[in-house]
């Protein structure tokens, strides 16, 4: 138990660090002269000398945390442990037996070591429970590879474009693992956290959570929003010759899923829009701008958007934000988001006693005006004055006259004295849509805009659109990228903990939950579920 070797299966046994640096050092005197050499020759070969020097010191680096892991690896306090985490695991385990098994180290170091391996003592054959390497999950590591290796492989493909690209960038790095076991590597630390995420909910939902303290009598803004990626399913092909000229839409039948440009694009083949939910919770300053003394807090689901209410309330109540001096939510006009608010307060035992901001989007808003405007078509009126322009509009909603602004569209379409009535290209559908927009909200106080910037409350979704940017469009949405539901919620919430600045007390809580109960469970996603959480998507008549 415990026995490590460097240099193959029966090579040198390790028995502490000093051995280990001087096989360090023997190898870096002898390497020494061979470089001065080179270099006294060829000085534009530096490059590649200090290539040959890193990966030298990074097989020192290996050799040297081999030593100290086997030297531990033999005292008391080593097995007292050992036995801890055995007695404290989910389900009762056997007491073991060594086996072999090779070791990766995030410098490229590889050697062998000879760990105990504990089976469940009973095991359900339609859920079963993985064993441990208890000795290993010690060190947090994972299937033989070290905890530094596991989050350097799994951030450097979760911020790159694209595996391939991670890949390459790895073997640089000197980390010469296959591609394939590069994607299991990132595939598992995704599932874990998403594991660890659902025993969470659990125990936020059972009342077993402790309530955090992190935002307590803080100002913090709560912001939520949906994204696109594309799905990975049979793509349906589409003839050129017999719809040429054709958009998606007119092909399909369907209404267009992704954003305005995709109904101008031509039709080769069609593939499913799925809609990434993604909020951030942070505190804000006075001006209503991020505070950068407190980490925010950026999570994310593919789920519907029940279980997105969910998970935001138990984030809440994890941060301490049922505590907080106000919460503020700040969305477009989604209205899966707004109908939704009420809820989440509850479920995250936020009391009456906090102030508590409903607070629309006002570029989301002024924009939905700007579409009324253009609604009404070409305006022929006798007085220049008695034109609906946008900039006068929108400065009467920003001063929170929004039932001004409604009145005034309302107004100009009167099929008898309406200044528009009669307009060409008048849409009144879509006019009578952004006057039903501005009243729903404006009656719901989230359009008070004069007040909600004198208390210093954020008047934008900029911060949620600028998350989903980095979080989503960065990684997952792009021309010819299609992903797998399981794979891309895993992506999504590993990089969700990066841009977070969460990375490190994220993998930390997860080493711990991974030593009592090594079970994965995702969350529950349909693999199939219309684009957007509040439309039904209805059949429309093709040209």
């Amino acid at each position: 138990m415990g026995e490590w070797t460097v240099d193959g299966h029966d090579g040198t046994k390790v028995t502490h660090v000093e051995q280990m640096m001087g096989m360090f050092l023997a190898a870096v005197y002898e390497k020494a002269k061979e470089l001065q050499t080179i270099l006294d020759k060829d000085p534009l070969k530096f490059e590649s000398i200090e290539q040959e020097t890193k990966e030298l010191f990074d097989h020192g680096a290996g050799l040297f945390l081999t030593g100290l892991i086997a030297k531990s690896m033999k005292t008391l306090e080593h097995q007292q442990r050992c036995d801890s985490v055995r007695e404290n695991y989910v389900v009762p385990l056997r007491a073991g037996q060594d086996r072999q098994i090779e070791v990766h180290l995030a410098s490229g170091f590889s050697c062998h070591a000879k760990t105990r391996y504990c089976q469940p003592k009973t095991n359900d054959k339609k859920e079963p429970t993985p064993g441990l390497d208890i000795e290993l999950s010690l060190f947090g590591f994972t299937s033989g590879m070290s905890p530094w290796l596991v989050s350097k492989v799994t951030r450097t493909v979760a911020l790159s474009g694209s595996l391939s690209q991670a890949h390459i960038e790895l073997l640089r790095d000197g980390i010469k693992l296959p591609r394939n076991v590069v994607d299991r590597i990132v595939t598992k630390a995704g599932m874990e956290q998403l594991t660890v995420r659902e025993r969470m909910l659990e125990e936020f939902e059972s009342g077993q959570m402790e309530p955090g303290s992190e935002f307590e009598g803080k100002t913090v803004s709560i912001q939520v929003d949906g994204g696109r990626t594309r799905t990975r399913s049979e793509l349906e092909r589409s003839s050129p010759f017999e719809n040429i000229g054709k958009t998606q839409s007119e092909v399909t039948g369907q209404p267009s899923q992704g954003r305005s440009k995709e109904e101008r694009r031509h039709a080769s083949y069609t593939a499913a829009w799925r809609e990434p939910k993604v909020f951030k919770i942070y505190v804000h300053d006075r001006d209503g701008r991020k505070s950068e003394e407190y980490s925010e807090l950026i999570d994310g689901t593919f789920a519907d958007a029940d279980y997105t209410e969910r998970l935001i309330a138990m984030q809440m109540y994890r941060l301490g934000v049922h505590k907080a001096k106000s919460i503020t939510f700040n969305s477009d006009g989604a209205t899966w988001i707004w109908d939704r608010i009420d809820s989440i307060l509850e479920r995250a035992k936020v009391p009456k006693t906090v102030l508590v901001f409903k607070v629309l989007d006002v570029y989301h808003a002024a924009e939905n005006v700007s579409k009324g405007v253009k609604a009404l078509g070409e305006q022929i009126v006798e007085q220049p004055a008695d034109a609906i322009l946008f900039k006068p509009l929108r400065t009467m909603l920003r001063d929170g006259r929004w039932s001004e602004v409604a009145d005034k569209l309302e107004a100009s379409i009167e099929p008898t004295t309406g200044s528009c009535s009669s307009n060409t290209g008048l849409d009144r559908d879509e006019v009578l849509r952004v006057i039903r927009y501005l009243r729903q909200h404006g009656e719901a106080a989230h359009l008070d805009y004069p007040m909600f910037s004198l208390m210093g409350l954020p008047l934008g979704s900029g911060s949620i659109e600028s998350a989903i940017r980095r979080v989503i469009n960065l990684r997952m949405k792009g021309n010819g990228i299609f992903w797998r539901i399981p794979k891309a919620e895993c992506i999504l919430v590993l990089r969700s903990s990066i841009l977070s600045g969460r990375w490190d007390e994220d993998r930390k809580r997860i080493k711990l939950a991974m030593q009592k109960d090594r079970r994965l469970a995702m969350p529950p996603i349909r693999e199939t579920t219309s684009a957007k959480s509040d439309t039904k998507l209805e059949p429309m008549e093709t040209q």
